[in-house]
C-alpha cells in the first residue's frame, strides 16, 4: 500500500528521493519559508511521470545540497584558514620584514664596519706594500752586498749588486740556487756554507769575517761579512740573512798602512843610527831602537825606563839644555856628545835633536849618530888619499922608469948586439975579446938596471910558470948565503905543501933577493937574524886592505914569504918612502931595489905589508894568490948552437941602428933582409914582395903604423904569414893586445944572437942543430 503522499509506484522506497536528490533537500533547507520540501506537495506538484526522475531529482539535490554544504564548509574552513594563514603570513611579513630591516640594518653596519677595516687593510697593505718597495729600493740601493737563504743555505733573494756580482742580470733569478751554483771558487763556497752552519746551529750572529771572494768578473774581492739567524714566530731558524761589504780597497790601504808601519818598524828597528822619541812634558821614554841601545849599552826596556831630564851624563854635557830649547822653540839643533853613558859605554857621537807634536803634545826625537865610525873612516879616507897619491906618483914615476927603460933598451940592444956580433967575428985569441967580453958584461948589468925599472912599472918580462915558492927559495940558498953580510944568519921556516903560485922565477928570485939584501944591510952592529918563512893563508877583503897599496884584491887562498930580521929597523916617517924609485938610505944606494919589489909583487897580483920598529928590526910579507894546478917541474936545458936558416926576413924598426944591427945578426944566421924605417914601409915592402917573405920581425912601437897596427895589415894581406913582435916592454903587454890574432912570438930588448936564433927556431918549426 502506498503512502498517501507516495508518488507513483516506482518500486524504491519514498526514503530514497532525499537520498537520492539531497540537493533538493539542501535548497529546502536553505529556504526562508520552510526548512523542508513536503512530499505531498512534491508530489501533486510534479508530474507524475516525473515522480521516478523526481526522486533521482531530489536525491540528486540533496546530493548537491549536502555537496554545496561540505564544500561551503570547507571553503569557510579554507577561509578562515585562508585568514588564518594570511594573517600568520601577515605576522610573518610583518616579523620577517622587521627581521629583514635588522638584518638589512646589521648587515649595513656590518658593511660599513667592513668597509671601515677593508679601508684600514688597505691602508696597511699599502703601508705594507710601500713599505716592502721601500725595503727593496733600500736594499737594492745600499752599496752593502745583500742575501738570505734558507736552513739548505740555497738562496731565497738577494739584492742587485750581490746579483751583478754572482753575474746574473736580475735578482729573482738567485732564488734556488746554491753557493757551488755561483762563480766562487770551491774553496770559497765551502767556507760560506761552513760560516752558515755555525750561525745556524748556535743561532747566534757571525759577525766581520774577512775572506775573499771571486766575481763573475775574474776579480777577487776582499769582503766583510756579518751573518745573522732568521728566525719564525716560533724563533725557529729558518735561514739566515748576510751582508758584506767589498773592503777590497779599504784592505789594499790597510795593508799598505801595515806595510807602512813595518817598513817604519824595521827602519826603526834596522837604522844604524839611535833614535829615541821622549814625551816632552814628562821627559819620558816612549820609544828607542836596538841601535840606540846598542850605542849606550843597554836594552831597549832599560832605555823606555828612562827620562832625559834625570840622565846625569846629558845634564853633564849640556844636551839636556839644548832639548829643553828644542821643545821651546821647535827649531832643530845638533849637539856632539863624547864621553861615557849612563850604562858605561864610551860614546862620541852626533845628536840632532828635533820636535813634533802627537795630539797636540810636544815630543822630542833625538837621532844620534856614532861618530866613532865615521872618524875611524874618515881617517882612513886620509889613510887612502895619501896612499892614493902615493899610487899617483909611483905610476908617473912608473911611467917615466918605463919609458927610460924602453929608450935604454933600444941603446943596449945596439951595444950588446954589436959586442955579440963582434966576438963573432974576430979571433978567438984577439986582444979585442977581452974587451967586447966587459962590454957585454957592462951592457948586461945595465939591462939588469932596466928590466929594474920595467919590473917597478909593471912592464917587465915576465915568463909565467907554475912555482913552488918553497923549491924557488931553498933553490936560492946558496946565492943568498954568498949575498949577506957575515954578521947576518939565516933561518928558514917553510910550511909543508904550500900551494903552487903563478909567476916568473926570475922576477921573483930578483924579490927575494932583495928583500934578504935590505935586511943584511940593516944589520948595524953584532950579528942578527935574517928569517925567511912561507905558509898559506886564507885572507879576506879586511886583511888586504890593510896592505901597503890596495889594489882591491879578491878575497881566498895567498901564499906568504916573510922576509923578517932583527936589524936596526926603519923610522916611522921614512915608512911611507921606502918604495918611491930612487929613495934610499945608503950612501952607494941606488933606491931601485924596493921600488922593483913592489912593482913586481902588483904586477904578480899580490900585496906587501911592512911591519918595522926603530931598534926591533923589519918584517916585509908578501902575499901572492895560490892557483889549483900543481908546480911545474923544473927540466935542466942543455946549450945549443946557434940555428941558421934561409929566406928573406923583412924588418922594421924606427931606430937606425937597430935595423942595421938587426940586418948582420940575420945575415948571420943565414937570412937575406928587408928593411923598413916605419909600419907603412913595412906594408908597402911585403905587399909587393909578400911570396918572397919567410918571416916578418916588427917593432912595437912605430911612426904612422905602429907594430900592432902593421900586424893586423899583414894578417889581412895574408893570414898565414909568420910574424915576430919586438918590444922593449914584457910580453904580457904584447899578448893583451894581441891575444887571439894570430901572432907567432915575441922577442924582447935587447936580445942577442943566441935569442935571435932560438925564436927563428921556434917560428920557422926547425929546431936548432
Amino acid at each position: 500500500m502506498l503512502h498517501p503522499c507516495a508518488g507513483p509506484a516506482t518500486g524504491r522506497p519514498p526514503q530514497l528521493v532525499g537520498e537520492q536528490m539531497p540537493h533538493l533537500s539542501r535548497t529546502a533547507t536553505g529556504s526562508s519559508t520552510c526548512k523542508r520540501l513536503s512530499p505531498c506537495f512534491a508530489a501533486a506538484v510534479v508530474p507524475e511521470h516525473w515522480h521516478g526522475d523526481w526522486l533521482y531529482l531530489v536525491i540528486a539535490a540533496g546530493l548537491f545540497a549536502l555537496l554545496a554544504l561540505v564544500f561551503g564548509k570547507v571553503a569557510q574552513v579554507k577561509a578562515r584558514k585562508q585568514a588564518q594563514v594570511e594573517e600568520e603570513l601577515r605576522r610573518a611579513k610583518e616579523e620577517l620584514e622587521q627581521r629583514v630591516a635588522e638584518r638589512t640594518e646589521a648587515l649595513h653596519r656590518a658593511n660599513e664596519q667592513l668597509k671601515q677595516e677593508l679601508a684600514v687593510r688597505e691602508r696597511a697593505e699599502e703601508e705594507l706594500r710601500q713599505g716592502r718597495n721601500m725595503l727593496a729600493q733600500i736594499i737594492d740601493t745600499i752599496p752593502q752586498f745583500v742575501f738570505w737563504k734558507d736552513r739548505d743555505s740555497i738562496y731565497e733573494g738577494c739584492n742587485i749588486v750581490f746579483a751583478q756580482a754572482a753575474g746574473l742580470e736580475r735578482t729573482e733569478l738567485i732564488r734556488g740556487k746554491s753557493d757551488y751554483d755561483l762563480p766562487w771558487l770551491r774553496e770559497e763556497s765551502d767556507a760560506y756554507r761552513s760560516d752558515d752552519r755555525s750561525v745556524m746551529d748556535s743561532n747566534s750572529a757571525k759577525y766581520h769575517i774577512i775572506e775573499q771572494q771571486l766575481q763573475a768578473s775574474g776579480e777577487r774581492h776582499w769582503v766583510d761579512t756579518t751573518k745573522v739567524p732568521l728566525c719564525n714566530e716560533n724563533d725557529e731558524v729558518v735561514g739566515i740573512l748576510g751582508v758584506y761589504d767589498n773592503i777590497t780597497e779599504r784592505k789594499r790601504v790597510e795593508e799598505a798602512r801595515d806595510r807602512a808601519l813595518a817598513m817604519l818598524e824595521s827602519l826603526l828597528a834596522s837604522s844604524p843610527t839611535g833614535i829615541l822619541v821622549y814625551d816632552g812634558e814628562s821627559g819620558a821614554c816612549v820609544k828607542a831602537n836596538q841601535a840606540a841601545a846598542d850605542m849606550v849599552g843597554a836594552g831597549i826596556e832599560q832605555m823606555l825606563a828612562q827620562n832625559f831630564r834625570k840622565i846625569l851624563s846629558w845634564e853633564e854635557t849640556g844636551v839636556r839644555q839644548v832639548a829643553e830649547l828644542v821643545l821651546a822653540d821647535g827649531q832643530t839643533r845638533s849637539k856632539e856628545f863624547s864621553g861615557a853613558s849612563t850604562f858605561g859605554a864610551a860614546l862620541e857621537t852626533e845628536c840632532l835633536i828635533s820636535r813634533f807634536d802627537v795630539e797636540g803634545k810636544h815630543h822630542l826625537m833625538f837621532i844620534a849618530v856614532d861618530m866613532t865610525e865615521r872618524k875611524r873612516l874618515e881617517q882612513e879616507k886620509r889613510l887612502i888619499e895619501a896612499q892614493m897619491l902615493h899610487v899617483q906618483k909611483l905610476e908617473s914615476l912608473g911611467v917615466l922608469a918605463g919609458g927610460i927603460a924602453h929608450d935604454f933598451n933600444n941603446i943596449l940592444m945596439v951595444v950588446l948586439g954589436n959586442a955579440d956580433l963582434a966576438l963573432l967575428r974576430v979571433p978567438p985569441d984577439s986582444p979585442a975579446c977581452e974587451n967586447l967580453a966587459q962590454i957585454e958584461q957592462a951592457a948586461s948589468r945595465a939591462a939588469d938596471l932596466a928590466r929594474q925599472m920595467l919590473a917597478y912599472s909593471g912592464k917587465g918580462n915576465f915568463v909565467i910558470e907554475k912555482l913552488d915558492l918553497n923549491r924557488v927559495v931553498q933553490d936560492m940558498g946558496p946565492m943568498l948565503e954568498v949575498s949577506i953580510s957575515k954578521k947576518a944568519l939565516l933561518r928558514y921556516n917553510f910550511a909543508p905543501e904550500v900551494p903552487a903560485i903563478s909567476g916568473d922565477v926570475t922576477q921573483l928570485r930578483q924579490v927575494i933577493l932583495n928583500l934578504v939584501i935590505n935586511a943584511s944591510e940593516a944589520m948595524e952592529e953584532g950579528t942578527g937574524f935574517i928569517s925567511i918563512s912561507t905558509r898559506r893563508m886564507q885572507c879576506d877583503r879586511s886583511y888586504l886592505s890593510e896592505s901597503w897599496i890596495d889594489d882591491r884584491l879578491p878575497e881566498g887562498c895567498y901564499v906568504v914569504l916573510e922576509v923578517s930580521d932583527t936589524g936596526c929597523g926603519i923610522e916611522r916617517e921614512v915608512i911611507p918612502k921606502i918604495f918611491d924609485p930612487f929613495f934610499t938610505t945608503k950612501f952607494t944606494g941606488r933606491g931601485l931595489g924596493m921600488a922593483a919589489v913592489l912593482g913586481i909583487v902588483r904586477a904578480h897580483k899580490g900585496a906587501i905589508k911592512v911591519y918595522s920598529e926603530k931598534g926591533r928590526g923589519s918584517s916585509f910579507r908578501l902575499l901572492l894568490p895560490c892557483i889549483a894546478e900543481a908546480a911545474d917541474q923544473p927540466e935542466p936545458q942543455a946549450e945549443q948552437p946557434l940555428w941558421r936558416g934561409s929566406g928573406t926576413v923583412l924588418l922594421a924598426d924606427d931606430e937606425e941602428s937597430i935595423r942595421v944591427l938587426g940586418s948582420d945578426m940575420l945575415q948571420a944566421l943565414g937570412f937575406s933582409v928587408k928593411l923598413a924605417c916605419d909600419g907603412r914601409e913595412a906594408v908597402e915592402l911585403f905587399r909587393a914582395k909578400m911570396d918572397d917573405i919567410t918571416c916578418v920581425l916588427l917593432d912595437l912601437t912605430m911612426p904612422n903604423l905602429d907594430g900592432e897596427q902593421t900586424f893586423r895589415i899583414l894578417r889581412a894581406l895574408k893570414p898565414d904569414v909568420k910574424v915576430i913582435m919586438s918590444s922593449g916592454y914584457n910580453e904580457q903587454e904584447v899578448s893583451l893586445k894581441l891575444a887571439g890574432a894570430g901572432l907567432c912570438g915575441f922577442i924582447q930588448k935587447p936580445y942577442k944572437m943566441v935569442e935571435m936564433s932560438r925564436k927563428l927556431s921556434e917560428v920557422l918549426g926547425q929546431k936548432a942543430g
